[in-house]
C-alpha cells in the first residue's frame, strides 16, 4: 500500500524571477511546438527549458536537450532562481476551475475545486503492491523521460494519483493547516485554472496523513509514462549504488494525491478521428454497425446545424447513461449518429471470455474492440501505434477535424466514470490509451524533487 513521506521541495524564488505565472507550464505531453515557443519567450527561466527543451540539428549524445536541461537546472540553483526548502514538507495543492455543460473550460461555467497534496510515494512494481495503472503506455515517451531523469536527477512534474477516502479526513487536516495563511504559490494557467499551493511542515499533521494513506491503494490518473520511467530509473540506480539500503531518494517519486470521493474530480473524454481505412464505404459501415448497435440518425441542414449539434450531444449523454453509447460523424454526410449497444450482453456474445468482464461496459472498450477492431479491421497493434487514429479533445474540435481532407469520421465519447477507472485498475487491467483525460492538468514548475541522498523519515 502507499508509503508517503515528505521532502525538501525545490521551488521558484519569486524575488529572482518575479511573476510566478510566467515560469509555469502544463505537463510536457500536452505542449504543442507552437506553445513551446510561446513558453520559451514568456520567461528565460520557464520550466519548459527543463521539462521539454528544444532540439537542435547539431545535437549529439551528451550535448543535447537533456544535457542543456541539466546545465540550466544546476545554474538556476546556483543563482538562487530555484531554492530548496530547509525542512521536509508536503504541499497542499488546490486547483479552482470552471467547466461548462459540455465539459469545456469556460468563464461562465460551474466553479469546481479539486484538492490534493504533493509528497513522495515509495515506488512499487505494478501488480505487486498497492499502486495501480489504468492505461497502456508507449516505449518512446518512457525512453525520453528516462534520459531527462538520468541527466537531471530530479522529478520536475508530479505523477497524478487517486485514492479513496469517503470520510475526507485528509482534506480536513490539510485545510485546517492552511486556512489562516496565504498560499506560497498563487498562479493561473492559460486556461484560467487557478493553482494555489501551501507548504505544510508540521510533523504531526504529516504523520497523520501518512498513517491514513498507509492502507490506501493508489490509482494512477495521469503520468503513467513518468511512473514507469521512475521504476526504470530506480533499477538503474540500484545497480550503481554500493551498500544499497532501499531508502535512497531514487526509490521514491514525487506524486500528487487527490481523493476520488471529493466533488472536485472531472474526467473528460478524448475523441477518436479515423483515417486511411481502405475502401471505406459509409453506408456499408453503418449496416455493419447496426448488427450490434441501435443507431439514431440526427439529420441537419447548414442553417440549423448548431442547434442540431447541441441536441446530438444531449442524446449522446442521455443514451450513455444507460448503455455503452457514443456519437458518430462521417465526413461528407449531413447527419450525426448516436450508436447505442443493443443489449448488455452483446460483448459477451461476440467476445466471450477473451475480454475481461470489467471492460465490457466501457464505452471506450466497446468502441475499440467491436468497431475499430472487429468492423473496421484496425488491429490492436495498429491502434497502439495510432496508424489510423488521431486523438482530439473537445467535441466541436473533433467534428471540425473530421471534416478535413483525408479524415473519414469522428467517434465522440462520453466521459469515463471515476468508479470505472477504479474498477479497471483494481483488477489489474489497463484501458486503451487516451481513455481518460483528468481535468485540469497539474502545473509543472510548482515544486521539484531532487533525487539525491536518502528520503525523509516520518
Amino acid at each position: 500500500m502507499a508509503k508517503i513521506v515528505p521532502f525538501k521541495g525545490v521551488l521558484y524564488n519569486a524575488k529572482e524571477v518575479g511573476d510566478l505565472n510566467r515560469v509555469m507550464a502544463p505537463p510536457y505531453d500536452v505542449i504543442s511546438p507552437e506553445f513551446q515557443d510561446k513558453l520559451y519567450q514568456r520567461h528565460p527561466h520557464n520550466i519548459i527549458r527543463l521539462i521539454l527543451g528544444k532540439t537542435c540539428p547539431a545535437d549529439t549524445l551528451g550535448n543535447d536537450r537533456y544535457s542543456r536541461a541539466a546545465a540550466d537546472f544546476k545554474k538556476w540553483q546556483e543563482e538562487k532562481v530555484l531554492i530548496r526548502d530547509q525542512k521536509p514538507a508536503i504541499y497542499y495543492y488546490v486547483q479552482v476551475y470552471k467547466v461548462g455543460t459540455d465539459l469545456k473550460s469556460v468563464p461562465s461555467g460551474q466553479r469546481k475545486v479539486r484538492k490534493g497534496f504533493i509528497a513522495l510515494a515509495k515506488l512499487e512494481e505494478f501488480g505487486k503492491g498497492g499502486i495501480h495503472p489504468h492505461e497502456k503506455t508507449l516505449a518512446g515517451p518512457k525512453a525520453d523521460r528516462l534520459k531527462l531523469m538520468e541527466a537531471c536527477n530530479a522529478n520536475f512534474s508530479c505523477i497524478f494519483s487517486l485514492y479513496s477516502e469517503p470520510q475526507k479526513t485528509i482534506n480536513r487536516l490539510l485545510e485546517d493547516c492552511c486556512i489562516a495563511s496565504a498560499p506560497i504559490i498563487d498562479v493561473a494557467d492559460d486556461d484560467g485554472v487557478e493553482s494555489k499551493v501551501w507548504r505544510i511542515e508540521r510533523p504531526d499533521t504529516i504523520k497523520k496523513i501518512a498513517d491514513i494513506m498507509s492502507d490506501k491503494p493508489l490509482f494512477i490518473a495521469d503520468g503513467h509514462h513518468r511512473y514507469e520511467t521512475a521504476l526504470n530509473y530506480r533499477t538503474m540506480m540500484r545497480e550503481k549504488t554500493n551498500g544499497y539500503r532501499g531508502e535512497e531518494a531514487f526509490n521514491y517519486v514525487m506524486m500528487y494525491f487527490s481523493n476520488m470521493d471529493d466533488e472536485g474530480m472531472t474526467i473528460m473524454p478524448t475523441h477518436r478521428i479515423i483515417h486511411s481505412i481502405p475502401k471505406f464505404n459509409p453506408n456499408t459501415f453503418l449496416v455493419n454497425c447496426s448488427h450490434f448497435f441501435d443507431i439514431e440518425e440526427v439529420k441537419w441542414k447548414r442553417e440549423v446545424e448548431p442547434k442540431v449539434r447541441k441536441e446530438f450531444y444531449r442524446k449522446m449523454e442521455e443514451k450513455g447513461s444507460k448503455l455503452p453509447s457514443f456519437g458518430l460523424y462521417i465526413n461528407g454526410m449531413d447527419s450525426y449518429f448516436v450508436l447505442t449497444l443493443k443489449e448488455k450482453d452483446t460483448m459477451d456474445k461476440v467476445f466471450g471470455s477473451s475480454i475481461p468482464d470489467v471492460f465490457k461496459s466501457l464505452d471506450v472498450t466497446v468502441l475499440h474492440a467491436l468497431i475499430l477492431n472487429n468492423i473496421l479491421g484496425i488491429s490492436s497493434a495498429a491502434q497502439e501505434n495510432q496508424e489510423n487514429l488521431v486523438y482530439v479533445k473537445g467535441m466541436d474540435d473533433a467534428i471540425e477535424e473530421a471534416k478535413k481532407d483525408g479524415r473519414q469520421m469522428a467517434f465522440l465519447l462520453n466521459p469515463t466514470k471515476i468508479e470505472q477507472v477504479k474498477a479497471v485498475a483494481t483488477t489489474g487491467q489497463v484501458m486503451p490509451q487516451k481513455s481518460t483525460y483528468f481535468y485540469p492538468k497539474l502545473l509543472s514548475g510548482l515544486v521539484v524533487n531532487l533525487l539525491e541522498g536518502e528520503a525523509a523519515k516520518i
